[in-house]
């Protein structure tokens, strides 16, 4: 029997049951969860005694909260580069995995969402909020960009609404992300143990409102504008304090990582998902080969002094030329590419 414990495998009533076994660390992916989930995948896809896949996390408070963006600032900190492209390209090679897969998958976002997380969960067939669930993309803050396929799952709400949740890292409650069209599952947070393929559409509640209801009408006329320039122009033109909080948290997340993200969202739109993963996988490596994504983790996570130091430290500092390299190949780097199976 394996000694390994940070993701459980079981079958009953006909489904494959996979529960992310970190409650201690917000059940947060490592490259070892990772590979296992990958393997026991690949294992039951075939069988004909399991009709579907459900994925839930432990303890009461996440269902993800991401990867272990701890884990690749130690090894960016020894020199381990090969970890930090082993740990994109196979976490990218899972959500390709979870998003083709040939049996339905539901992912039951009971808590925390985030990052990685949401990469798990957003790419399944049948992604299922709760009361409970809290969703939020909060890459720029930490100096990366909003990857696993953000591309194509933020794209399901609007446009605007799309570069609002990536630039801002917006959090959303389940009702929230039922009305912004990233998923249409809403199940009570006290029956998700009933939770099967065959009784999705008998748990589901309805949605009257949600709390994104009132931001839609402030962020739509702003966030559909053209460029991110003109975004933050008209932001500080305004006086009103939605204006003035919106454009007080752009400027405390990396401005590298704003711009790669406004280009790297507007791009996707219509694009395939194995499209976007590749240049994810790009933009994953650039990143790691810059100073920005280690000194968010450092001020956010490792040291907690909530004052990163940006390079360029200012948006207006970050030439089109830069970020353009950012969705070129990375040089010594083979590029990301689906698995045959």
């Amino acid at each position: 029997m394996s000694s390994f414990q940070d993701v459980l495998f079981s079958i009953e009533n006909g489904h494959g049951r996979i529960v992310l076994n970190r409650p201690q660390a917000l059940n947060a992916l490592t490259l070892d969860m990772i590979d296992a989930i990958s393997a026991q995948l690949a294992g039951w896809e075939m069988r004909a005694d399991i009709k579907a896949i459900i994925i839930t996390g432990a303890g009461d408070k996440a269902f993800c909260a991401g990867g272990d963006v701890k884990a690749a600032y130690e090894a960016k900190k020894r020199g381990d580069l090969g970890y930090l492209e082993d740990f994109y390209r196979r976490e990218y090679q899972l959500n390709y995995r979870l998003a083709t897969y040939k049996k339905p998958i539901i992912a039951i976002m009971d808590g925390i969402v985030m990052g990685g997380g949401a990469g798990i969960a957003l790419n399944c067939s049948h992604p299922v909020v709760t009361h409970k669930t809290l969703f939020a993309m909060p890459e720029c803050r930490i100096g990366l960009f909003p990857d696993v396929g953000a591309g194509s799952f933020l794209n399901r709400a609007s446009p605007s609404l799309a570069l609002a949740l990536g630039l801002l890292g917006l959090n959303l409650r389940g009702p929230g992300m039922i009305k912004a069209g990233l998923t249409k599952h809403f199940v009570g947070s006290g029956r998700v143990g009933e939770v099967a393929i065959e009784r999705l559409d008998e748990l589901q509640l309805p949605v009257e409102q949600a709390g994104i209801d009132q931001l839609v009408p402030l962020i739509e006329p702003v966030f559909s504008l053209k460029s991110f320039d003109e975004i933050v122009t008209v932001l500080a033109a305004r006086r009103d304090t939605w204006a003035s909080e919106t454009l007080k948290a752009l400027r405390a997340q990396s401005p590298t990582s704003l711009r790669v993200t406004f280009a790297h969202l507007t791009r996707s739109r219509g694009r395939d998902l194995a499209e976007i993963l590749k240049t994810d996988f790009r933009l994953s490596q650039h990143f790691m080969a810059g100073t920005d994504f280690f000194e968010g983790v450092r001020a956010q996570l490792v040291d907690k002094d909530h004052s990163p130091k940006w390079h360029p430290a200012d948006w207006a500092d970050v030439p089109a030329a830069a970020v353009e390299g950012y969705f070129e190949p990375v040089p010594g780097i083979k590029d990301w590419a689906p698995q045959t199976r």
